[in-house]
């Protein structure tokens, strides 16, 4: 596909990062929806990018995505760090409402897939009072265990039956990120990886004051909120950020001795 905007990136452990903010990609996601065709939209969190850079099957997902969206502000400033002074940590729970006003506004269908059934639905009628002229498509909670081929095949052809144009995937990750790499090709919609969205958006989460996200601590916040299932995904935040220096700053030294960069990894993008 070839957009009229082309991506600027950042490579974070081998993973491209897109510099970019609320504007700028809910921007591309509608130019993505116009043209129409198979793609899919992430967000990566620093300890899925500890992940993708362990698990190859987590990098090739990441290499697929049309946007990989910084989400985190430790993510972003790592990108400010690497020199993009404009980017922004875009993340699902903030980014979504700004895609479903913008979807409002155009008339464009929207679907959701994952999640259980009664945060769907309360999620449903959130939606119906804050986005009363949203069309909603297509609404579903899978499984929560691996899926047959004819359930797989099944649940994407009800999607393409849908007639949704933007499909959010809260699986979690990364069975979320792994789940659009796979399938994304078979359906005729964009794809987005949005995590524990539909909570957010059902009321039933609640994210940190505005202030605390910005001084990068809505980790801290979720891991008091949920210690249990969060404590473990936690731990990467130290290790994202060791592994980060011992990559930055040989690269900042070499730049001062006036020694070519490392070489970068190629980043297949077919969305430029």
């Amino acid at each position: 596909m070839d957009l009229l905007t082309t991506r600027c990136i950042g490579v974070i452990f081998d993973t491209a990062v897109d510099v970019t903010s609320h504007e700028s990609t809910c921007a591309r996601v509608f130019e993505l929806v116009e043209l129409g065709g198979a793609a899919y939209v992430c967000f990566a969190t620093a300890h899925m990018l500890v992940a993708a850079s362990r698990q190859e099957e987590i990098k090739q997902a990441y290499r697929g995505a049309s946007i990989v969206n910084p989400d985190g502000t430790p993510v972003a400033w790592c990108l400010k760090l690497m020199g993009y002074q404009d980017a922004r940590c875009v993340n699902g729970p903030t980014h979504t409402p700004i895609l479903l006003r913008e979807a409002e506004r155009r008339g464009v269908p929207v679907g959701f897939y994952g999640g259980r059934p009664e945060t769907l639905a309360k999620m449903l009628a959130v939606l119906n009072v804050e986005y009363p002229s949203l069309k909603v498509a297509y609404v579903y909670s899978p499984p929560f265990r691996a899926l047959s081929e004819e359930e797989q095949a099944d649940d994407l052809a009800k999607i393409n039956a849908s007639g949704a144009r933007l499909l959010f995937v809260g699986l979690g990750s990364p069975k979320q990120e792994i789940w659009m790499h796979r399938n994304y090709a078979s359906m005729n919609c964009l794809c987005l990886g949005v995590g524990a969205v539909f909570e957010f958006l059902s009321g039933e989460k609640v994210l940190p004051p505005v202030w605390v996200q910005q001084l990068g601590l809505t980790w801290l916040v979720r891991l008091w909120q949920e210690p249990r299932r969060l404590a473990r995904r936690n731990l990467y935040s130290p290790v994202f950020v060791v592994m980060f220096l011992m990559r930055f700053i040989p690269d900042v030294c070499r730049r001062v001795m006036g020694m070519p960069p490392r070489k970068q990894v190629d980043v297949w993008r077919d969305a430029q």
